[in-house]
């Protein structure tokens, strides 16, 4: 995993800057997010101790507008800058490839088929410009933002933060597993990905020839021996995840779960208020939010990398 996302940090080159901007402004999109909770929290003191209601309520009010107005804002930069990034990094590489190919013998494309330098100039240029940003991102930050909570977790309750770090644990091992195979079917969907597009193109260039001695069911044996290729090679991709995706999901529901049960066993021996009960079982439930935002892009890591 680290390796494919240092690759894409290699392949970004001069719009690596953009990246880290994107980045970091996702970690302080995850920190307005956060101040819901401190609303909530507000609320529920305040219905637990009787405060006031009006003036319980102006607070949460204020809370949430500063929530909502820098997640807006944070979002909207945020996403500014990973499309820039997609988008250059993906035809710069276009425009060094052009640069490139005007600079080979002839005898180059003897060798090398133009339909498969075409496929890797569009669809898998295009793969890489629609996710590859998306994908960093949205990877880095989901994991550093987590890394954030861990101490806050285990200031606020020892028992929580064990539960919590456990469930992470395990989630990154199902994670790690799944990318480990993700290296042995990756590079063959990739090639049948060119390979159909170089037998569309050589189909469309032969048209002609194909219309004028009717060789339809014959003269396109290759695009279709390519169709099922692809075919073949992303329904084996999905097969072989399927079972990882199922256990990464029943991972962190099982942990959210305990975090709920410790907090209740917790509050019935007395060694837990009812306050930071209610508060853990509305943490069970975004817990591993930004650790599952990170693992759903990890499933796109195996595409691009």
């Amino acid at each position: 995993m680290i390796d494919a996302l240092r690759k894409i940090w290699v392949f970004a080159g001069s719009e690596r800057k953009n990246l880290n901007r994107s980045v970091l402004l996702g970690v302080l999109y995850a920190m307005f997010h956060a101040l819901q909770i401190a609303a909530l929290y507000i609320v529920l003191k305040g219905l637990i101790e009787h405060a006031d209601g009006v003036e319980t309520a102006m607070e949460s009010l204020a809370i949430l507008a500063v929530s909502i107005l820098g997640r807006s804002a944070v979002e909207y930069i945020s996403q500014l800058q990973r499309v820039h990034a997609g988008y250059f990094m993906a035809a710069n590489k276009r425009i060094a490839i052009g640069d490139r190919l005007k600079r080979v013998p002839m005898g180059y494309f003897n060798e090398t088929s133009l339909g498969r330098i075409t496929g890797i100039a569009t669809t898998v240029l295009g793969d890489v410009e629609e996710t590859a940003s998306m994908v960093l991102v949205r990877t880095l930050t989901g994991f550093l933002n987590t890394l954030i909570l861990i101490p806050m977790v285990f200031a606020f309750d020892w028992r929580i933060g064990v539960i919590f770090i456990t469930g992470i644990t395990v989630y990154l091992r199902v994670t790690a597993a799944m990318e480990a195979k993700s290296r042995l079917l990756a590079p063959k969907r990739q090639e049948a990905q060119a390979a159909l597009v170089e037998a569309v193109l050589e189909q469309l260039h032969g048209m002609h020839v194909i219309k004028a001695f009717n060789l339809t069911g014959k003269g396109d044996e290759r695009m279709r021996g390519a169709l099922a290729e692809s075919e073949r090679a992303n329904l084996a991709m999905e097969r072989l995840f399927t079972p990882y995706v199922i256990a990464q999901e029943l991972t962190l529901r099982l942990f959210s779960v305990l975090i709920i049960a410790a907090a209740l066993y917790a509050y019935l021996t007395g060694t837990m208020e009812l306050l930071n009960v209610l508060m853990c079982i509305v943490f069970s439930f975004i817990a591993y939010e930004q650790l599952e935002s990170a693992g759903s892009a990890l499933s796109l890591l195996r595409v691009v990398c």
